[in-house]
């Protein structure tokens, strides 16, 4: 059988638009998005040969959250294999997802939980990612619709659940007032609660000014992250599994492995090194600069940092099933709109299609050309396919690991500018100063 899944200110010319016009760019783009994911929904035969399989039943991840409440209710273990789950799945997130049973929604509301998953998800993209020029919409439309995307949409995974929860910490960081930093910290502090990776959106906080408001707010979230994790870190162990490297996952491990590098904490320090070494060099040089001017798009620079930040720690931590490249959505208004005064955000512009789609390229080229090859002849080739994608992935890694690491010595910078100025600024007496 074939190789299957797993159960935006432009420096280009532009024509200007009204933004309430019907062939705005935002509209288009909420429209061919819609068009897209629509045409992925009636093509099952399409998605099947791109390695997108519903199994016969959509929503098969809020399925399982649901069925965990529906366990833990009975009094049932939800670590164990689940009798209520269609695959006998064992609960593997924390307990506060069992909150959906306190409401009164059980498996039996699985649709409509899963709907509104995939609502929350879709609406917040259109309001956290703005296109300014149609060939922008074009490649946001190819970006959304890609087959990661899709398998998230498909499954109502409940990564759609943690994006649009940070999408309102997006969405308040967008005014610089108090209270909008408090409902910031408390919906990052809900999306750690419910799925720990959440932790690395706290990297945000980076972008405040002045430096002593970063670092109240750094401290704050801190804070806030350590105590969330301490009340469901034995909850969280459940996550902590296995995967192997399959179509459509991400993660450093998988390259390491294939290359013959084992254990989980060799290849995790290996892949730090080379990650963090490769970054160093790239800021060294130059290649990543610009995340830390404030002159982007309003709210571009805070959906790139925390798009950036969630991508880099889920690929250093383990392998990942491929859901997680929806915070790739957060990197394209800054990367378009920077992409004539940066090679960087430049290639990742092309980078992106590219390792969205790849491994539907592939499994449409088993499915066609290869159908009866031997397991061990299509493992092969799926070896040889991983060796020549993955230093791909790895290049947008360490670029986005580059901006993150310019964006923290900046705030570096300007916190040792505010306690210790320069002789002679203004703000104090210089030494060089008479009696």
């Amino acid at each position: 059988m074939p190789i299957t899944s797993v159960p935006a200110e432009s420096h280009g010319s532009t024509v200007k638009r009204s933004a309430a016009g019907l062939d705005s760019p935002r509209l288009l783009f909420i429209a061919g998005s819609l068009l897209v994911l629509l045409a992925w929904t009636l093509a099952p035969r399409t998605r099947a040969m791109l390695g997108l399989f519903d199994h016969g039943r959509w929503f098969l991840d809020s399925y399982i959250v649901l069925a965990a409440s529906d366990a833990a209710r009975e009094g049932l273990n939800p670590e164990a294999p689940n009798p209520y789950d269609v695959f006998h799945r064992p609960h593997s997130y924390s307990d506060w997802w069992f909150g959906l049973g306190k409401l009164g929604l059980t498996r039996g509301d699985n649709f409509l939980v899963g709907g509104v998953w995939v609502l929350a998800f879709l609406g917040a993209v259109f309001l956290t990612v703005r296109p300014r020029q149609l060939s922008e919409v074009l490649w946001l439309v190819l970006l959304l619709g890609s087959p990661p995307v899709m398998l998230a949409v498909m499954r109502a995974n409940n990564d759609l659940v943690i994006f649009a929860v940070l999408a309102v910490a997006l969405l308040a960081l967008r005014v610089d007032s108090g209270w909008r930093l408090a409902f910031a910290l408390a919906a990052v502090g809900l999306a750690i609660g419910l799925k720990f990776y959440p932790v690395a959106a706290g990297f945000v906080f980076l972008l405040l000014r002045p430096p002593r408001r970063m670092l109240s707010m750094v401290g704050l979230a801190t804070l806030v992250a350590a105590t969330i994790l301490a009340s469901v870190w034995s909850q969280l162990q459940r996550g902590t599994f296995r995967l192997e490297p399959e179509i459509y996952t991400m993660g450093a491990q998988i390259w390491l492995r294939d290359l013959g590098l084992t254990g989980r904490p060799v290849t995790f320090i290996i892949a730090l090194v080379l990650l963090g070494t490769a970054a160093a060099v790239a800021v060294w040089r130059g290649w990543t600069s610009g995340l830390a001017r404030e002159n982007a798009a309003p709210g571009s620079r805070q959906a790139m940092t925390m798009g950036a930040a969630m991508l880099v720690f889920c690929f250093l931590g383990t392998i990942n099933f491929g859901y997680r490249w929806i915070f790739a959505l957060w990197l394209a208004p800054w990367l378009w709109h920077h992409r004539q005064v940066s090679a960087a955000a430049r290639i990742l512009v092309g980078l992106l299609p590219i390792i969205l789609w790849h491994d539907s390229f592939l499994c449409l080229a088993t499915s066609l050309w290869f159908p009866n090859l031997r397991p061990e002849q299509y493992d092969h080739i799926f070896l040889l396919w991983r060796l020549a994608t993955q230093p791909l992935t790895w290049l947008a890694m360490i670029f986005l690991t580059g901006w993150l690491f310019e964006l923290a010595l900046a705030g570096w910078r300007d916190v040792r500018r505010e306690f210790y100025p320069p002789a002679g600024n203004g703000r104090g007496v210089s030494r060089a100063a008479g009696p």
